[in-house]
C-alpha cells in the first residue's frame, strides 16, 4: 500500500488537525497580523529606517496626492537657479565685430558670423557686479541646449563663467566637441565628440563639484570628467563678472551660426 501524502497526516495522535491544515492556519494568523515584521531588526521596520527606499521609475504619480496637500516649504529654496529660454536679451551683454550679429527669436537665440572672416558675436549673461557670478564654491552647474548650422570654419564656446578667464563648458571647433574649463586664462579640453553630430540638437551639461571635479554630460550621458587645475574662487575671483557666455567666430569668409534655444544656471545659495 502507498504511503500516506505527508501534507494529509494528523499533526499529533491526540490532535486530528493534518499538517496541511495547521501550515494553512500559520499563513492565515500571519496574514491577519498587522505587526508582522515590524518588530526591531525586522524587515519591515529596517525598511521603514533607511534612507534611500528604491522605487521602480515613475512610480509615484500624480493621483497619490491630494490636491493642495504638499506645502511650499517641502521644497527646496537652498539654490540660486537662472533659467531662460532667452525669451528677452535686455539683460544680455552683446557684442559683434565684422559681419556678425545677434538675432533672438520665439524662445530661441541665433548668433550669426557673417562672411567676413574672423566676424565675433556674443552674447553674456551679465551679473551686477564683479565677483557675484559664478561662484565655484557653491557647485555651480550649467545646461545649454544648442545646435550649430555648419561643421567647419567655426570656433564656439558655450560656457558658465567666462570663455577667456575662469569658466567650464563647452567648445566647438568646426565640427569637434570637447569638454572644456578654464582657469586663468589657460584652456583645458577634452575631445568628447565621438558619436556627437553638432548640427544636431543636444543637451550640454556640466556639473561642477567644489574642490573635486567638473563632470561634462551631452544628453544626460557622461562623456569626460576633468579633476585637476579646477577654476575656483580666490584672490582673482573679482574679475567674475558673467553667468554664462556664448561666443561665435568663423575662420573662413562664410556665415556661421549656432542657435541657442534653452539654458539654466544653477548653484547653491
Amino acid at each position: 500500500m502507498a504511503d500516506p501524502v505527508w501534507g494529509n497526516l494528523e499533526k499529533a495522535q491526540d490532535d486530528d488537525q493534518t499538517i496541511d491544515e495547521a501550515i494553512a492556519a500559520a499563513i492565515a494568523a500571519h496574514e491577519a497580523d498587522s505587526d508582522a515584521h515590524t518588530e526591531s531588526g525586522e524587515s519591515l521596520e529596517t525598511h521603514k529606517g533607511q534612507e534611500v527606499i528604491d522605487h521602480p521609475a515613475l512610480s509615484l504619480v500624480a493621483d497619490k496626492y491630494a490636491d493642495q496637500s504638499v506645502e511650499n516649504e517641502k521644497f527646496k529654496y537652498n539654490q540660486f537657479k537662472i533659467e531662460s529660454v532667452f525669451e528677452s536679451l535686455d539683460a544680455f551683454s552683446q557684442s559683434t565685430s565684422g559681419t556678425a550679429s545677434i538675432d533672438q527669436n520665439l524662445a530661441s537665440a541665433v548668433l550669426a558670423s557673417g562672411t567676413t572672416i574672423n566676424s565675433v558675436a556674443f552674447l553674456g549673461g551679465e551679473a551686477w557686479s564683479e565677483g557675484d557670478a559664478v561662484d565655484y564654491l557653491k557647485n555651480p552647474r550649467f545646461v545649454i541646449i544648442a545646435k550649430t548650422m555648419a561643421t567647419t570654419d567655426q570656433e564656439i564656446y558655450l560656457v558658465a563663467g567666462s570663455y577667456d578667464l575662469d569658466g567650464f563648458g563647452f567648445y566647438i571647433e568646426d565640427g569637434t566637441l570637447y569638454a572644456i574649463h578654464m582657469k586663468d586664462g589657460s584652456e583645458y579640453k577634452t575631445d568628447i565628440s565621438s558619436g556627437i553630430t553638432v548640427t544636431n540638437w543636444h543637451r550640454y551639461k556640466a556639473v561642477y563639484t567644489s574642490g573635486s571635479k567638473i563632470e561634462f554630460y551631452v544628453d544626460d550621458v557622461l562623456k569626460a570628467t576633468h579633476e585637476s587645475n579646477l577654476p575656483e574662487d580666490g584672490a582673482d575671483s573679482a574679475d567674475e563678472l558673467y553667468y554664462c557666455g556664448y561666443r561665435l567666430k568663423n575662420t573662413a569668409a562664410a556665415n556661421k551660426r549656432v542657435v541657442l534655444k534653452e539654458f539654466i544656471i544653477q548653484q547653491d545659495s
